[in-house]
């Protein structure tokens, strides 16, 4: 029986392993459906699946049969502990030790006793399960919370400053250094381009600065002369907002999606005035509901190119001081781009920090910082660069 019961435990781990594969695979498989269709690779993602289907309906077959045996045990184990009674009983009463009432009554409370007993023993399996559930869900509990860490700057007014980056270094893992002595200032209020080609480190950089990704050095990354380890996440992401390629839409209407993450109450002109500079007023004014227009999931109501600009509308709607955009005008028309990037470049109060492949974002910019390799290979004033002809005219083609 004990054996039994460490197979049922090993095979129910198993089970639950094999399910959240199986489960992860449909999932990836539904949410990428375009892309597989596009490369007709419908049969091979089938097949998948149905191997990984396979494999979980064989150990939940395993599972399901030692379940079986242990139920059929048990009834085995009450039904002779019933035919011993009764044979000790008759024979008590044939040979006149015990009365027959004396019998069914022993033979009662033999039967108050069992049930509850074996509703004691058919939890064991549900225990087991829910055991099997915790170590599970200890593996997650066990990653420690960034909010776990006691950092000592909480206050966001402290951080309003420039940035400064000093021999920053930093890799994923055991891998290859990412970002290598990395050295630069952001002043307050500037305008900064950082370019590059793939992999030379610019969402790396992007990331570590708003707190996503944390380097061991001390003092790498400085906010108004704190160290960004010191900051309270909270605080630094109230005071840098970062804005991805593929920025998040919840199914709610346009304005819950503008005003996610302002922590004030807006108002139907700071929301228009906005989206002006994002250049999607006139689209959303369109809708039958304009900004109380409902989104669907992921905002499917919206091209890629109008998540984009909501994304940018609601950094801008947010408190923060530094923006950072990661690519968030990879989606738009060069003319579309050209007018949204005008208008941010004219908020004078907030610093914006562009990752930007299309250079032509770069010529407006008051500084412009070239990677290479996860190392700064220039850095400076657009016109400098030029005139330097190194690594920012050749991306230009100069």
């Amino acid at each position: 029986m004990v054996t039994l019961l460490l197979q049922s435990r090993v095979i129910n781990q198993e089970v639950m392993e094999s399910d959240a594969v199986l489960g992860s695979t449909i999932i990836e498989s539904l949410s990428g459906i375009e892309t597989i269709k596009s490369l007709r690779s419908e049969e091979r993602l089938y097949e998948k699946a149905k191997k990984e289907f396979h494999s979980f309906l064989l150990k939940k077959i395993n599972y399901d049969k030692l379940d079986y045996i242990q139920q059929s045990l048990k009834a085995v184990v009450k039904q002779v502990l019933n035919l011993i009674v009764l044979s000790v009983g008759a024979f008590l009463v044939i040979n006149k030790s015990m009365t027959v009432g004396e019998l069914f009554t022993f033979t009662m409370l033999l039967t108050y006793f069992m049930g509850p007993l074996e509703s004691i023993v058919s939890l064991q399996p549900k225990l087991q399960q829910a055991k099997v559930a915790n170590n599970r869900l200890d593996e997650v509990n066990t990653i420690q919370s960034e909010f776990a860490k006691s950092r000592r700057v909480k206050k966001t007014d402290r951080l309003d400053g420039d940035i400064v980056v000093n021999n920053l270094n930093f890799n994923y893992g055991y891998g290859a250094r990412t970002l290598k002595n990395v050295n630069f200032r952001i002043d307050k209020g500037s305008k900064v381009a950082i370019i590059g080609m793939s992999g030379s480190g610019k969402t790396t950089l992007a990331k570590l600065l708003v707190g996503f990704l944390e380097s061991d050095d001390k003092d790498s990354i400085l906010i108004n002369g704190y160290d960004i380890n010191s900051i309270e996440r909270n605080a630094l992401r109230h005071h840098i907002c970062y804005v991805s390629q593929d920025d998040f839409v919840l199914s709610e209407t346009i304005c819950e999606n503008l005003v996610l993450g302002s922590g004030k109450e807006i108002t139907l002109k700071e929301l228009r005035s906005a989206c002006k500079i994002a250049d999607l007023d006139s689209y959303i004014m369109t809708l039958p509901m304009q900004y109380d227009t409902l989104l669907s999931e992921n905002g499917g109501l919206l091209s890629g190119g109008q998540r984009q600009r909501l994304a940018i509308a609601r950094a801008i709607l947010s408190p923060a001081k530094v923006l950072v955009f990661d690519e968030s005008t990879s989606n738009l028309d060069v003319l579309t781009e050209q007018k949204v990037l005008d208008r941010l470049l004219k908020l004078e109060t907030k610093t914006i920090i562009f990752i930007a492949h299309r250079l032509n974002i770069t010529k407006k910019m008051d500084r412009v910082i070239a990677l290479e390799h996860g190392s700064v290979a220039e850095d400076g004033s657009p016109s400098e660069l030029l005139a330097h002809k190194g690594l920012y005219s050749s991306f230009l083609g100069i």
